[in-house]
Order: structure tokens, then sequence, then C-alpha cells
């Protein structure tokens, strides 16, 4: 082998390599059922609410109306993010069809991934704020868009 073959060979395998590491990072941590990306990185300058909630509890259920009309508030928020998380693992089907039957306007996770900083919460629904890596104590209920745009902006 020459000496070219062997450049054009390195140059291919350091190419090769650059991009599974930069494909890696780009990657998502979790993805809604609506097909949008997140990446916990990149959400670390927001203020992120993150609501947990199960179709067999009637209070969660009870407060999506609020919940769309918060996700409404907070596309007018540029530093502010919000996401629902099933509690139950079910398949991106499943809710689907519980997005539609309820009207949820926001994106909702099924499954978090590794890199997810909340635990399920004992009680539902369980509201948490996520501003500057620091995790709120959960705010538990029915929470209406009233009661999440004051817990978002009396965070620090």
């Amino acid at each position: 082998m020459n000496k070219q073959n062997l450049l054009l060979l390195g140059v291919a395998f350091t190419s090769l390599f650059i991009g599974g590491v930069v494909y890696q990072h780009q990657q998502a941590d979790f993805i809604s059922t609506q097909g949008d990306n997140f990446k916990w990185s990149t959400m670390q300058e927001q203020t992120v609410v993150v609501n947990y909630f199960a179709e067999w509890c009637a209070p969660c259920l009870k407060e999506v109306p609020e919940l769309n009309a918060f996700e409404k508030w907070t596309t007018s928020q540029p530093d502010v993010e919000f996401i629902a998380v099933s509690y139950d693992p079910l398949s991106a089907q499943k809710l689907t069809e519980i997005i539609a039957r309820y009207d949820m306007q926001f994106p909702v996770i099924g499954a978090t991934g590794d890199n997810f900083p909340i635990d399920l919460p004992q009680y539902l629904p369980a509201t948490f704020i996520v501003k500057s890596g620091n995790i709120s104590k959960p705010l538990l209920g029915e929470q209406t868009v009233e009661s999440l745009i004051k817990a978002v902006l009396a965070q620090p």
C-alpha cells in the first residue's frame, strides 16, 4: 500500500470517527409522541415544567384543559418548556390514542430514558419545575394555569 492510499484510509477512518461522535452528541434524550426531540443538555438554560399523569388518574385528566392553557402560555415565553410524562410505560400508539381522546395539546413523553432527572413520583398528578438544574418539590394535585405560571415565576 503506498503512502497516498494509507493517507486516504486514515482520513476516511478519522472522518467516520468524528461523524459518529457528532451523531451520538446530537441524539435526543427523549422524544415526545408528537415527534419533538428533547435533550437535557440543551435545556439547561430554560425553565422546564414536567407534569406526570396517568389515564387512570381522574385529577390528571381533569387538569388537561388547564395544562393546554399553560402550554399556550409557554409558547410566548422564550425560556420555558412544558412536557408531560406518562406515569405508565405505554406504547406510542396507546399514548397517541390518549392524547387524541383527551385533547392534550402539549408534548407527551412515554419513555424518558436514562438522562431524565426526575424519578417517578409517589402521587399523581405531580408537576415539577426544573430551573438551572434544580428540581422543585412536586406540586401535587390538579394545577391551574394560574398556579403553574405563579410557580414558574417564583423559581429563582
